[in-house]
């Protein structure tokens, strides 16, 4: 593992040389990440937040940024099957693509623009925001992201601001080289305002060969405002995949996160949520279904610092083959926090004799007068569902396609009617039991 660390911070040495050109502030930030991820290290099994996760994968790949896009005009096609209707960025190996990229249709107040644009135009604004949910000093991941940080999103709403049409950024990968992707998201809520944003992670057709992307997310949602995020990891099976999402929630603000792990080699994905003002609401929805040897983990962590706020979380895993999925679940609830409402459930379904879930919900209660509770469940299809469908003559791969599809449709249904649960299905349907083994890229 010191090779893997000594080699990133290779990397990010001589990216942070190749591109000197920025304000001070940027190179201050991306000094601070370097230094944060030396003295971190990458993380290993020995760590408790990583203790079913091996990230040898990740450490021992020769894994680089690159500095431009590459014949962009040729993913048309992916962006045209991968695209929702509105505003979206494209990004392609962790790269701004501006001829794929538009904006046009963004509610009055809602401004979508490159990173690179905001530092250009408003640095000062940006350097007050950037890096102050997803902290280098604490998260090894983070802190590499913030080392290599060049290009990204950001999403900013005015006070009462109201964005019908789902806001998407599509991050595509070639799989060609060992690209290292690092995209960066900002959204910055302002009170009353309310917005969807769409995540959407895939491969490139044609690309076999492994990437990795390490993408942070960063949300502030002002006092009352409202946002739904949607997550959509596909990238292709040799694919290594981490993603931080942290999130700061104000006074009576509502969040929703819908994370949908479909895709990767191995992939993690975080979930930090502050619930910072009174009346806050938080629910964190997920899904992650596995096959092969894929290894699928997901970590959240809820944190109620204030009283009177609710949260709401439901994971499922849906595992087959040798494919493994693990979740670690954290509810915090400090003194203050009292009139607390939280409940976290975390279930799987094993399809395989060799498929392996790990399960850790956990609550950490200081204070009193709250409702809370948590569970976890691992088990089969259900024998006698099986047989009344066979008995009706349905075969039994199809069977246990549609159990796969009822155990998981819980969490589809979350997603309201239209193009973002329509791309959902899309994705999720080649990867359940009886489908084509192909991998579910663009």
């Amino acid at each position: 593992m010191t090779s893997g660390l000594t080699r990133y911070v290779d990397v990010a040495t001589r990216f942070q040389a190749r591109e000197a050109a920025v304000p001070a502030w940027l190179a201050r930030l991306r000094q601070e990440g370097l230094a944060h991820f030396e003295r971190l290290g990458l993380p290993t099994t020995r760590d408790e937040a990583w203790k079913y996760t091996n990230v040898a994968p990740i450490a021992d790949g020769a894994f680089a940024p690159v500095s431009s896009v590459r014949d962009a005009a040729e993913l048309k096609a992916a962006v045209a099957r991968l695209a929702l209707p509105g505003p979206r960025l494209v990004f392609v190996d962790g790269r701004l693509a501006p001829e794929l990229s538009s904006v046009e249709g963004l509610a009055r107040g809602v401004s979508l623009k490159p990173l690179r644009d905001v530092w250009a135009e408003d640095g000062a604004w940006l350097a007050e925001e950037l890096g102050q949910r997803a902290l280098a000093a604490e998260h090894a991941f983070t802190a590499l992201n913030a080392a290599l940080l060049e290009d990204g999103a950001v999403l900013r709403l005015a006070p009462r601001a109201l964005s019908e049409t789902p806001v998407q950024l599509l991050f595509l990968t070639r799989g060609d080289a060992p690209v290292l992707a690092s995209p960066r998201v900002l959204v910055v809520a302002g009170e009353g305002s309310e917005a969807t944003l769409v995540e959407t992670y895939a491969s490139v057709t044609g690309g076999s060969g492994p990437t990795f992307t390490n993408a942070v997310t960063e949300v502030t949602l002002g006092d009352n405002a409202s946002l739904k995020h949607y997550r959509v990891q596909s990238e292709g099976d040799s694919a290594l995949h981490v993603g931080g999402l942290h999130v700061r929630q104000g006074r009576d603000s509502r969040f929703a996160s819908h994370a949908f792990a479909l895709g990767g080699a191995l992939a993690r994905t975080e979930v930090h949520v502050a619930l910072m003002g009174e009346g806050a609401d938080a629910t964190l929805n997920g899904l992650y279904v596995g096959r092969g040897t894929q290894h699928l983990d997901q970590r959240t962590a809820l944190d109620h610092a204030v009283p009177n706020c609710t949260s709401r979380e439901l994971y499922k895993g849906v595992l087959d083959d040798r494919a493994r999925g693990t979740f670690h679940g954290l509810v915090r609830v400090r003194q203050d926090a009292q009139h607390t409402d939280a409940r976290q459930q975390n279930r799987n379904l094993l399809l395989s004799e060799h498929a392996q879930a790990d399960t850790r919900p956990q609550l950490e209660i200081f204070a009193d007068d709250v409702k809370c509770a948590h569970g976890a469940a691992v088990g089969r299809l259900d024998a006698q569902a099986l047989f009344y469908l066979r008995s009706r003559g349905i075969p039994r791969a199809e069977a246990e396609r549609l159990l796969t599809y009822a155990f998981a449709r819980e969490l589809v249904e979350a997603v309201p009617e239209g193009p973002v649960r329509a791309s959902v299905e899309g994705l999720l349907a080649p990867r359940l039991p009886g489908a084509a083994r192909t991998e579910v890229t663009a």
